[in-house]
């Protein structure tokens, strides 16, 4: 399976919407997310694995890697291509020796520091973030897209922007040297969460494509 990181859709269950995971998911893929994450906090093991293999059967289906987010065990079990972890979670390293060479293994990185013993500890990307102010963790603030650029300088992994990205600014995440974005609420909260992800993906292939020409041009 070929991994693209470029439009990352992160999944939550919006039951005011009358959405769960795998209504966002079907709907990142038919709009042209090119990677998803199950990021299912409170619920109960055997309900977390339900809903990921039934979405790992989809994006299977679609050519597009499932990564769980936190829970090795599920990752494994669901047949999940890989994990994201954060500072607080099982060590790179750890589920690197659990899941083996050919799994994705994200790491959250808001210093270059952070992403360079990341790195080291084999993890397949970073996670970078929050770039802009976001509701989805309001407490933490932003590091703006300087910091992609300084983490981007010191790293030979690629680089994912996370943190109150929508498509108005998806470009300058990329133009800062990111490789992909992952996104929550510009999908999961959109009124029409296919037409959203398919504006992102219009978004990500404009600037990739801009910034080839120019490579091209120099």
């Amino acid at each position: 399976m070929e991994i693209d990181l470029g439009l990352y859709v992160i999944t939550a269950a919006t039951p005011e919407l009358g959405r769960d995971h795998y209504d966002v998911a079907v709907a990142a893929v038919e709009g042209g997310a090119t990677a998803i994450q199950l990021r299912i906090k409170k619920r109960a093991m055997g309900e977390a694995l339900k809903i990921a293999t039934a979405i790992h059967e989809m994006t299977s289906a679609a050519g597009i890697p499932l990564i769980i987010n936190d829970h090795v065990g599920i990752a494994m079990a669901s047949g999940a291509e890989g994990i994201h972890v954060g500072p607080d979670d099982i060590s790179v390293s750890a589920a690197r020796r659990m899941l083996g060479a050919a799994a994705i293994i994200g790491r959250s990185a808001g210093k270059h520091d952070e992403a360079i013993k990341a790195e080291r500890a084999s993890a397949s990307y970073v996670g970078v973030g929050p770039v802009f102010p976001t509701g989805t963790k309001p407490q933490k603030s932003p590091v703006g897209v300087s910091r992609l650029m300084k983490v981007k300088a010191v790293l030979g992994l690629p680089v994912v922007a996370i943190g109150g990205i929508d498509a108005a600014n998806l470009a300058s995440c990329i133009e800062a040297g990111a490789d992909g974005v992952a996104v929550v609420s510009a999908v999961a909260m959109a009124e029409d969460m296919v037409a959203a992800t398919a504006e992102l993906r219009g978004e990500l292939d404009r600037a990739r494509a801009g910034i080839n020409q120019r490579q091209m041009a120099g």
